[in-house]
């Protein structure tokens, strides 16, 4: 490989912000003023979402907060002497500006050697799971964070930050609204959780056709479907085997860390579905991105539609493999075997994401190029930005 680092135009499909206090509450509807606030619990400021304690994160409020990349070694699974994570995170430090401020954000970027970012929030992504049994709230609050994500960060204000809009499908028509709004405003990437569609006591795929309108709006639109590691509610497949049943980070047990509850399975599940329900045969402009999800589980998902599409082919319109291989797009964890996932799916459909500034992401995004060695340099170039921007501009 010989891709000089300080030539490349890398568009990182995996960058986040941390959420201050009112990321929900400043323009949540007072009818609503429930869904989501914070309270003081034994001394110490905690979320509630609905009537539910929010557990995802240790520490909601993100100060002080572990250094990116902390715990990178830990999640390769180099963690041989079996300390915990709060001895390798080591000490906390206080937030950082750029962690919550746009214009200390693109001179982060700057540094980094970053020229374009997705990015993506991090308390929004386990707050579905703790009101899906409540669509109104739960559009109600994402309709709020998404005015919030418009007024700090802007959706895509100018060439080096893209802000990703929170969606969820609970309602359909509440979802087509939420949808116009967020396109009005310039939104090129709407992210959801992965998981079945929860609401009104009921659950759905995805694909659904009771969701078609939400999707013809998208492609036609042409924004870019990021399905995002969250809260999934795989807690509740872990509780029928005697696991505990809440979404905890970094707390895994050893039966839900084998069987990626939280990572592999709600992914693996998810485009299982959108393929076998003819998402992509009903809407075929649809363009779909896989993010912090890593790509362990692709090379089963392949194998197994190739095998039931061999046994029942005429339950498909088209061989579902290469349904998935035209319309998804993978970002490999740093531990993946990327140049797997090239032989895969070709390198076109491949991108890079860092998770910074997440303790599990890596602490120098560029680091990322030297799980590249061995790939030519155009790829390398696709990889690292190339892909993401024509996914995102169409250049």
């Amino acid at each position: 490989m010989s891709v000089d680092v300080n030539d490349l135009d890398v568009f990182d499909a995996d960058q986040h912000f941390y959420e201050p206090l009112d990321a929900f509450t400043r323009h949540l509807d007072p009818a609503h003023r429930q869904a989501i606030r914070w309270a003081d619990v034994e001394g110490r400021t905690k979320l509630l979402v609905g009537d539910r304690l929010f557990k995802m994160i240790p520490n909601p409020t993100f100060d002080p907060i572990a250094r990116p990349g902390a715990l990178a070694a830990y999640f390769r699974g180099e963690n041989r002497e079996g300390a915990d994570t709060a001895t390798l995170v080591g000490e906390l430090e206080p937030i950082r500006p750029e962690y919550r401020r746009r214009g200390d954000r693109i001179a982060a970027m700057d540094r980094q050697g970053v020229t374009t970012t997705l990015l993506l929030p991090t308390l929004a992504l386990g707050i579905e799971e703790l009101l899906h049994d409540d669509p109104p709230a739960l559009h109600a609050a994402f309709r709020a964070f998404n005015r919030w994500v418009d007024e700090d960060w802007g959706f895509a204000r100018d060439g080096r930050i893209v802000t990703a809009a929170v969606m969820t499908l609970a309602d359909p028509l509440q979802a087509e609204a939420d949808l116009g709004w967020v396109l009005e405003r310039g939104a090129s990437c709407i992210v959801f959780r992965p998981a079945p569609v929860m609401g009104w006591g009921h659950q759905r795929s995805p694909a659904d056709q009771a969701h078609d309108r939400f999707w013809a709006m998208a492609a036609e639109a042409g924004v870019l479907v990021a399905f995002h590691a969250a809260d999934s509610g795989y807690s509740r497949q872990a509780a029928d085997w005697g696991e505990r049943t809440h979404f905890q980070g970094y707390k895994d047990s050893p039966l839900t860390e084998i069987l990626s509850l939280h990572i592999e399975r709600p992914i693996f599940d998810t485009m299982a579905a959108l393929v076998a329900h003819g998402l992509f045969d009903r809407h075929p402009n649809l363009r779909v991105a896989t993010i912090e999800l890593g790509s362990g589980w692709v090379p089963e998902l392949i194998r197994r539609m190739s095998i039931s599409y061999g046994k029942i082919p005429q339950a498909f319109r088209r061989d579902p493999v290469e349904a998935f291989r035209e319309h998804v797009w993978v970002t490999p964890f740093q531990e993946d075997h990327v140049a797997q996932l090239v032989d895969l799916l070709g390198a076109d459909h491949v991108l890079f994401g860092s998770d910074w500034p997440h303790p599990e992401g890596i602490a120098n995004p560029l680091d990322f190029i030297d799980q590249l060695a061995g790939l030519p340099d155009d790829d390398v170039r696709r990889i690292m930005g190339g892909n993401l921007r024509r996914l995102l501009t169409g250049t």
